[in-house]
């Protein structure tokens, strides 16, 4: 019998709203991620290229045009394996198109659902295993 315990999926919030970034956090915590916020979303490519991976990083859209820009090369290039998921705010009525096979995914962020971006989540790199109870 292993007791090797099963690596937890990592998640980067990227958000300058505190509190909504604390509740998706303890979300996805209490589903059995291993998430890191940053409210300084403008970070986000540095945090990306650094020796930290994560499996997604979920990404305000209000981001500096530099740094989404760095985001995007990264993807484009290959230097990150991260999932990209953009978050955009409820009122965003921007519709974003991509080319290529690079999929970057996008989420309308709600305060009153925390349940759905937490599906997202799930949806894009999967549900964490629980260790069996002896």
């Amino acid at each position: 019998m292993s007791t090797r315990r099963a690596r937890r999926p990592r998640i980067l919030i990227a958000h300058r709203d505190a509190a909504w970034v604390d509740q998706a956090k303890g979300r996805l915590e209490s589903l059995g991620y291993a998430v890191t916020e940053c409210l300084e979303p403008d970070w986000t490519p540095d945090l990306l290229a650094g020796s930290r991976p994560y499996d997604l990083a979920a990404v305000t859209s209000e981001l500096d045009p530099a740094a989404q820009a760095t985001i995007l090369k990264l993807v484009r290039d290959r230097k990150t394996a991260t999932k990209i998921l953009l978050l955009l705010d409820e009122l965003d009525s921007a519709t974003l198109h991509f080319k290529g096979p690079d999929g970057i995914l996008t989420h309308r962020i709600s305060r009153d659902n925390i349940h759905d971006f937490a599906v997202a989540v799930a949806a894009a790199v999967g549900v964490p295993s629980r260790k069996p109870e002896a």
